[in-house]
């Protein structure tokens, strides 16, 4: 019952974001590569709730590597990437859904 419940307000967030056409995004504050551990900037105010899946972009706007939320608190979040991946990442670039980076 309480997967179902995380899965329906996943669903709702992702709707609420697709529809509204709004980007939600973060930086990335802390990269730990030993353990694949992405820091960002933002955290359930902002809709990253754990199990959501999150990708990095360069300033250019390619995608970098994508993982999902480990953890989670009003303001800050963990993302979790493969440690290949991790080493590409660094301070400063940007974070958000996969969805709303295509629109």
């Amino acid at each position: 019952m309480r997967k179902i419940k995380a899965f329906c307000f996943l669903a709702a967030i992702t709707i609420i974001v697709s529809y509204t056409g709004g980007a939600l995004a973060a930086e990335v504050t802390k990269v730990n590569v030993s353990k694949g551990h992405v820091y960002i900037d933002a955290g359930k105010e902002t809709g990253f709730i754990m199990g959501a899946d999150v990708c990095f972009y360069s300033v250019e706007g390619a995608t970098i590597a994508c993982g999902t939320v480990r953890q989670t608190s009003a303001a800050r979040a963990t993302v979790k990437v493969k440690s290949r991946e991790a080493k590409l990442i660094k301070r400063g670039m940007t974070a958000t859904f996969p969805s709303a980076a295509a629109d």
